[in-house]
Protein backbone atom coordinates (compact mmCIF):
# COMPACT_ATOMS: atom_id res chain seq x y z
CA UNK A 1 0.00 0.00 0.00
CA UNK A 2 1.11 3.56 -0.32
CA UNK A 3 -0.12 7.07 0.23
CA UNK A 4 -2.30 8.81 -2.35
CA UNK A 5 0.81 9.63 -4.40
CA UNK A 6 1.66 5.92 -4.76
CA UNK A 7 4.68 5.87 -2.38
CA UNK A 8 5.29 4.18 0.98
CA UNK A 9 8.05 5.34 3.36
CA UNK A 10 9.90 2.40 4.94
CA UNK A 11 13.02 1.92 7.06
CA UNK A 12 15.93 -0.12 5.84
CA UNK A 13 16.69 -2.90 8.30
CA UNK A 14 19.52 -2.24 10.79
CA UNK A 15 19.74 1.45 9.84
CA UNK A 16 17.79 4.59 10.46
CA UNK A 17 17.68 5.30 6.71
CA UNK A 18 14.23 5.78 5.22
CA UNK A 19 13.43 5.13 1.57
CA UNK A 20 10.25 5.32 -0.50
CA UNK A 21 8.88 2.29 -2.30
CA UNK A 22 6.32 2.52 -5.13
CA UNK A 23 2.92 0.93 -4.77
CA UNK A 24 2.39 -2.57 -6.21
CA UNK A 25 6.02 -3.46 -5.47
CA UNK A 26 6.39 -7.13 -4.68
CA UNK A 27 7.98 -7.94 -1.32
CA UNK A 28 8.61 -11.09 0.71
CA UNK A 29 7.09 -10.85 4.18
CA UNK A 30 9.46 -12.11 6.89
CA UNK A 31 7.90 -11.36 10.29
CA UNK A 32 5.94 -9.00 12.50
CA UNK A 33 7.71 -7.68 15.57
CA UNK A 34 6.94 -4.79 17.92
CA UNK A 35 4.22 -3.35 15.70
CA UNK A 36 6.35 -3.40 12.52
CA UNK A 37 6.24 -5.67 9.49
CA UNK A 38 9.66 -6.84 8.30
CA UNK A 39 10.12 -7.80 4.67
CA UNK A 40 12.61 -8.19 1.83
CA UNK A 41 12.09 -6.18 -1.35
CA UNK A 42 11.72 -8.52 -4.36
CA UNK A 43 11.91 -6.05 -7.26
CA UNK A 44 12.86 -2.50 -8.26
CA UNK A 45 15.94 -0.49 -7.28
CA UNK A 46 15.71 -1.59 -3.62
CA UNK A 47 15.59 -5.30 -4.59
CA UNK A 48 17.32 -7.45 -2.00
CA UNK A 49 17.05 -4.83 0.77
CA UNK A 50 15.49 -5.84 4.07
CA UNK A 51 13.09 -3.19 5.35
CA UNK A 52 10.31 -2.61 7.87
CA UNK A 53 7.17 -0.54 8.03
CA UNK A 54 4.51 0.14 10.63
CA UNK A 55 2.16 -2.84 10.82
CA UNK A 56 -0.91 -2.59 8.57
CA UNK A 57 0.80 -0.91 5.60
CA UNK A 58 1.56 -4.07 3.62
CA UNK A 59 -1.06 -5.80 1.54
CA UNK A 60 -0.90 -9.60 1.41
CA UNK A 61 -0.93 -11.63 -1.79
CA UNK A 62 0.65 -11.13 -5.18
CA UNK A 63 -0.49 -7.96 -6.96
CA UNK A 64 -2.77 -8.52 -9.96
CA UNK A 65 -0.17 -7.58 -12.58
CA UNK A 66 -0.81 -7.19 -16.28
CA UNK A 67 1.69 -8.52 -18.79
CA UNK A 68 4.59 -6.39 -19.95
CA UNK A 69 3.51 -2.89 -21.01
CA UNK A 70 3.99 -1.86 -24.62
CA UNK A 71 4.26 1.88 -25.27
CA UNK A 72 5.11 3.78 -28.46
CA UNK A 73 6.21 7.40 -28.61
CA UNK A 74 5.91 9.18 -31.98
CA UNK A 75 8.37 12.06 -32.21
CA UNK A 76 6.61 13.62 -35.23
CA UNK A 77 3.06 13.32 -33.83
CA UNK A 78 4.06 14.12 -30.24
CA UNK A 79 1.90 11.24 -29.04
CA UNK A 80 2.37 8.36 -26.64
CA UNK A 81 0.30 5.32 -27.59
CA UNK A 82 -0.43 2.50 -25.14
CA UNK A 83 -3.07 -0.13 -24.37
CA UNK A 84 -5.25 2.40 -22.53
CA UNK A 85 -5.20 5.13 -25.17
CA UNK A 86 -3.18 7.99 -26.60
CA UNK A 87 -1.81 11.01 -24.75
CA UNK A 88 0.12 14.10 -25.83
CA UNK A 89 3.84 13.83 -25.06
CA UNK A 90 6.96 15.77 -26.00
CA UNK A 91 10.73 15.56 -25.84
CA UNK A 92 13.34 18.32 -26.11
CA UNK A 93 13.86 19.16 -29.80
CA UNK A 94 17.55 19.88 -29.13
CA UNK A 95 18.05 16.72 -27.05
CA UNK A 96 15.36 14.23 -28.12
CA UNK A 97 15.11 10.66 -26.95
CA UNK A 98 16.70 8.78 -29.88
CA UNK A 99 14.64 6.47 -32.08
CA UNK A 100 14.89 2.95 -30.65
CA UNK A 101 13.58 0.61 -27.97
CA UNK A 102 14.02 1.10 -24.22
CA UNK A 103 13.05 -0.79 -21.07
CA UNK A 104 10.65 1.09 -18.79
CA UNK A 105 11.76 0.55 -15.20
CA UNK A 106 9.70 0.35 -12.03
CA UNK A 107 9.73 3.86 -10.45
CA UNK A 108 12.92 4.39 -8.43
CA UNK A 109 12.06 7.20 -5.97
CA UNK A 110 9.65 10.15 -5.71
CA UNK A 111 10.90 12.86 -8.10
CA UNK A 112 10.41 16.36 -6.66
CA UNK A 113 10.23 17.74 -10.22
CA UNK A 114 6.67 16.42 -10.27
CA UNK A 115 5.53 18.61 -7.35
CA UNK A 116 4.27 21.33 -9.68
CA UNK A 117 1.81 18.89 -11.31
CA UNK A 118 0.25 17.39 -8.17
CA UNK A 119 -2.93 19.41 -8.78
CA UNK A 120 -3.36 17.57 -12.10
CA UNK A 121 -2.39 14.06 -10.96
CA UNK A 122 -1.66 12.45 -7.59
CA UNK A 123 1.11 10.41 -9.24
CA UNK A 124 3.18 13.32 -10.58
CA UNK A 125 6.24 12.30 -8.56
CA UNK A 126 6.29 8.74 -9.98
CA UNK A 127 8.68 8.72 -12.92
CA UNK A 128 9.70 5.68 -14.98
CA UNK A 129 13.38 5.48 -15.93
CA UNK A 130 14.04 4.55 -19.57
CA UNK A 131 17.16 2.40 -19.74
CA UNK A 132 19.31 -0.23 -18.09
CA UNK A 133 20.85 -0.04 -14.62
CA UNK A 134 20.32 3.06 -12.50
CA UNK A 135 19.87 6.58 -13.82
CA UNK A 136 23.01 8.69 -13.67
CA UNK A 137 22.47 12.44 -13.76
CA UNK A 138 23.79 14.04 -16.94
CA UNK A 139 24.61 10.72 -18.59
CA UNK A 140 21.69 8.34 -18.91
CA UNK A 141 18.89 10.00 -17.02
CA UNK A 142 15.95 9.90 -19.41
CA UNK A 143 12.56 9.29 -17.83
CA UNK A 144 8.92 8.98 -18.79
CA UNK A 145 7.13 11.54 -16.59
CA UNK A 146 4.32 14.10 -16.46
CA UNK A 147 4.96 17.76 -17.19
CA UNK A 148 4.94 20.60 -19.69
CA UNK A 149 8.68 21.00 -20.42
CA UNK A 150 11.29 18.44 -21.46
CA UNK A 151 15.05 18.49 -21.01
CA UNK A 152 15.46 15.22 -22.92
CA UNK A 153 12.93 12.95 -21.25
CA UNK A 154 9.56 11.94 -22.65
CA UNK A 155 7.22 14.39 -20.95
CA UNK A 156 3.52 13.48 -20.84
CA UNK A 157 0.57 15.86 -20.57
CA UNK A 158 -0.29 15.77 -16.84
CA UNK A 159 -4.02 15.50 -17.67
CA UNK A 160 -3.35 12.03 -19.15
CA UNK A 161 -0.72 10.87 -16.66
CA UNK A 162 -2.96 9.10 -14.10
CA UNK A 163 -4.39 6.64 -16.64
CA UNK A 164 -0.94 5.92 -18.13
CA UNK A 165 0.60 5.59 -14.65
CA UNK A 166 -2.03 3.04 -13.56
CA UNK A 167 -1.36 0.98 -16.69
CA UNK A 168 2.41 1.03 -16.18
CA UNK A 169 2.53 0.52 -12.39
CA UNK A 170 0.45 -2.66 -12.66
CA UNK A 171 2.47 -4.10 -15.57
CA UNK A 172 5.54 -6.33 -15.21
CA UNK A 173 8.11 -7.74 -17.62
CA UNK A 174 9.02 -10.61 -15.29
CA UNK A 175 12.63 -9.52 -14.70
CA UNK A 176 12.10 -7.78 -11.31
CA UNK A 177 13.19 -4.43 -12.83
CA UNK A 178 10.90 -3.37 -15.67
CA UNK A 179 7.22 -2.75 -16.32
CA UNK A 180 7.57 -2.98 -20.12
CA UNK A 181 9.17 -1.52 -23.23
CA UNK A 182 8.99 1.82 -24.99
CA UNK A 183 9.49 2.18 -28.73
CA UNK A 184 10.46 5.63 -30.01
CA UNK A 185 9.57 6.15 -33.67
CA UNK A 186 10.07 9.09 -36.00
Amino acid sequence: MGDKSGWLRVKRDNTAAEVSLPEYLQVEFMQNRSGRDYFKVSEGVERGQKCSVKQGNLKSGVPDYQTSASVTFSLSKEQLIYKGGTVKAITDVDNPVPVGSYPIQIPDFPHPGGNFYLKKTDYAMSWFYLGYGKAVSGNNDRYLHPGRVSAGCITVDPAGWTQLYKYLITSRSGDASNVGRLSVVA
